[in-house]
């Protein structure tokens, strides 16, 4: 058995490397073009705005009102006025000790979303995920007065 020599190897680029980086990420993304998803983990089933007390007609409306939001961007959202940022510093009393007994205190901002005229869906957002915590039938968490009265 011959043996050649060694040759030393010799790499084969085609082409020239740059040697100038391109960023493949430029920032954070922008949530307003972003579509939510929906997070039930923190979901308040015990308290006055119970998730756990649900009719059969409520799961169906809810149901059909997240699946419809879910294909929106938020922009979208905002423009059909279903979705609203509310500070908890302007939330009822009753919704303020709720979250303190929660242990969700630290939260300035709850996320409504418009259901029914008097019903709203309360989440709240980090990026794009809402993880949902009130199911607010009567528009008690955060009351305004009726207009033009």
């Amino acid at each position: 058995m011959l043996h050649k020599p060694n040759k030393p190897k010799k790499p084969i680029i085609p082409g020239q490397i740059s040697t100038h980086k391109v960023p493949r990420y430029l920032g954070i993304p922008n949530i307003e073009e972003g579509h939510l998803a929906w997070r039930f983990s923190n979901a308040d089933i015990t308290g006055p705005y119970s998730c756990g007390a649900f009719s059969y007609a409520d799961f169906q409306l809810l149901w059909d009102k997240l699946r419809s939001y879910e294909k929106m961007n938020v922009a979208k959202l905002r423009e059909a006025n279903s979705f609203h940022p509310m500070a908890v510093v302007n939330a009822s009393r009753e919704a303020k000790s709720r979250l303190q007994l929660l242990q969700l205190d630290d939260i300035d901002m709850l996320y409504s979303f418009h259901i029914t005229s008097a019903c709203r869906l309360w989440c709240m957002k980090h990026s794009n995920i809402l993880s949902i915590l009130w199911w607010d039938t009567e528009h008690k968490v955060y009351p305004v007065g009726k207009r033009h009265t």
